[in-house]
């Protein structure tokens, strides 16, 4: 089975010495159960093992779990003779079931595994943890979650967690009951954010390390942002409060900001409307299978399906750098063999088909497209659904430098790579698409939306439509549009048009304009890892 399937992506080991001896020096008691979940080669077993602080308690043991016998041995032959240690060769779902013991210490790296790669078993063994600590949301997006509920419920009255997660705890939708969890289970909670990735070998996992005290005396939530490694070696790092971000429901991803520029966003946020105000917006087209139904020009022509063929984008990185798709934006993506048609069948009556389509139908047949569940759902399963009209704009959901809207001038149609977005009454399309590039909207594109490891920002639709708006007229669109067509980069246009736009709307000095560019950037720097 490979790392995927596994959800194995082992923790470096100046990472594993650093929690193994920051957690070990908050206990002060002459006997400590240790309790690692998912030890896979054992660096956290080795990191406790090799402690120098050992010598503080008279009795240590360590249970470590591992479904891979492989790794369990590997992690054994590392474990120090003077730790009592109990091995246990299973899957650790089934030991949280069959292990009533409590443990003063449980640390690891539990294994990121969505539930599409789960066994049913598993999955039902992950919503029973979740259904004991009465969480609403059963469903099992990710086999951490278990990991770490399951975690919360085995640990001692004073006891501490210590658990390195996917950022998608501080960020995304369904950890937020999670997060609410984590905060009424511990009196105290440490969030150790990363700028450097701390496993090269997934690069699309950036992670975050998350301590939980059951019981301390300085109370409440605290942050930190580690720069490298030698930082948390040398203690040199800082845990501040955010109460602000703590005691609400906003993502953890805020604690990025200090509270002072927290607070000043927020407050900048509440003068604002959010985009939803202005705009209606909803998913693209899912065909289900792209690479049948949308295609070049050359398949169009060989095919003879022309009369059947609508112009579509398929991807965010074919509208680079403009406001506005044009006709001839269009036409340069079929130029360049781009898949720029989008096969509409919807029309054809299947008791009349043309010699031309039934041999593509063939086509797709033979590829067993009609067996995809998408298109089993659909009455014929070569006629994609809601091609109803084109939309007025779109907004594609994951971007790079920064998200991209743009007003759509040659009606094309899109793919669910974009939301397709209309402006409501009394409200100009052009007018909102000016006012949404300003560096306060796009700070909190950068604060609402999640983001990979590679750099790579996305936001859902309910996302854009939390996104605050100074909403204002532009004068002159079609100069804007050249503007921003021919920008260096993105800053270059927030310098030209945020007073224009922040100062008309919100009455922000010039320093105020700053400040927030400033935090804009560094919160695009530290997703892009700059």
């Amino acid at each position: 089975m490979n790392k995927k399937n596994l959800g194995s992506y082992y923790t470096p080991i100046r990472l594993s010495n650093f929690i193994a001896d920051y957690c070990l020096e908050s206990f002060d008691q002459d006997s400590i159960s240790i309790l690692e979940p998912s030890v896979g080669d054992g660096n956290f077993a080795a990191a406790i093992s090799d402690n120098n602080q050992l010598n503080r308690f008279q009795n240590i043991n360590l249970t470590i779990v591992e479904r891979e016998v492989e790794e369990l041995n590997k992690a054994i032959d590392r474990c120090n003779p003077v730790v009592n240690l109990n091995s246990i060769h299973s899957d650790y779902l089934d030991f949280h079931n069959s292990d009533n013991n409590l443990y003063s210490l449980i640390i690891g790296n539990p294994p990121y595994v969505k539930s599409s790669l789960l066994t049913n078993e598993q999955k039902n063994l992950c919503k029973s943890i979740h259904i004991d600590s009465e969480l609403n949301d059963k469903k099992i997006n990710n086999i951490w979650t278990a990991f770490l509920v399951s975690a919360i419920q085995k640990i001692e009255d004073n006891g501490v967690i210590a658990f390195v997660l996917p950022l998608e705890l501080l960020q995304v939708k369904f950890s937020e009951e999670i997060r609410d969890l984590l905060k009424s289970s511990f009196e105290r909670l440490e969030v150790f954010m990363f700028d450097e990735l701390q496993f090269q070998e997934c690069k699309g996992q950036d992670t975050v390390l998350i301590v939980g005290y059951n019981q301390h005396q300085e109370q409440g939530t605290y942050y930190t942002t580690i720069k490298n490694i030698e930082e948390l070696e040398n203690r040199s790092f800082t845990l501040m409060q955010n109460i602000s971000v703590s005691e609400s429901n906003t993502k953890w991803t805020h604690h990025f900001l200090s509270p002072d520029e927290h607070q000043f966003l927020e407050n900048l946020k509440c003068k604002l409307n959010l985009t939803n105000k202005y705009v209606e917006n909803k998913a693209g087209i899912v065909t289900a299978a792209n690479d049948y139904f949308i295609v070049n020009d050359e398949v169009v022509t060989k095919n003879r399906l022309r009369s059947y063929s609508k112009p579509i984008v398929q991807k965010g990185f074919y509208v680079n750098g403009s406001v506005t798709f044009e006709n001839e934006d269009f036409q340069k993506l079929v130029e360049e063999e781009k898949p720029a048609y989008l096969l509409d069948f919807n029309k054809a009556n299947p008791s009349k088909l043309s010699k031309s389509l039934v041999s593509y139908l063939e086509i797709g047949t033979d590829r067993e497209l009609e067996t995809r569940f998408k298109c089993r759902q659909r009455k014929h399963w070569y006629q994609v659904p809601n091609i109803a009209k084109q939309s007025e704009a779109f907004f594609f959901k994951r971007a790079h430098e920064y998200p991209k809207f743009l007003k759509n001038n040659a009606e094309a149609y899109v793919t669910d790579s974009a939301y397709m977005v209309e402006s409501k009454d009394g409200y100009q399309i052009e007018n909102i698409i000016f006012s949404f590039y300003n560096s306060l909207t796009l700070a909190f594109a950068e604060l609402e939306g999640r983001y990979y490891g590679g750099g790579v920002l996305e936001v859902t639709p309910n996302e854009f439509r939390a996104l605050p708006l100074p909403y204002t007229t532009v004068y002159d669109f079609e100069d804007y549009k050249t503007n921003f067509k021919n920008k260096q980069n993105i800053s270059e246009v927030l310098s030209r048009y945020n007073t224009e736009i922040l100062n008309t709307t919100l009455g922000l000095t010039s320093e105020e304009i700053n400040r927030i560019e400033a935090i804009r950037t560094k919160l695009v720097s530290r997703r892009q890892k700059k």
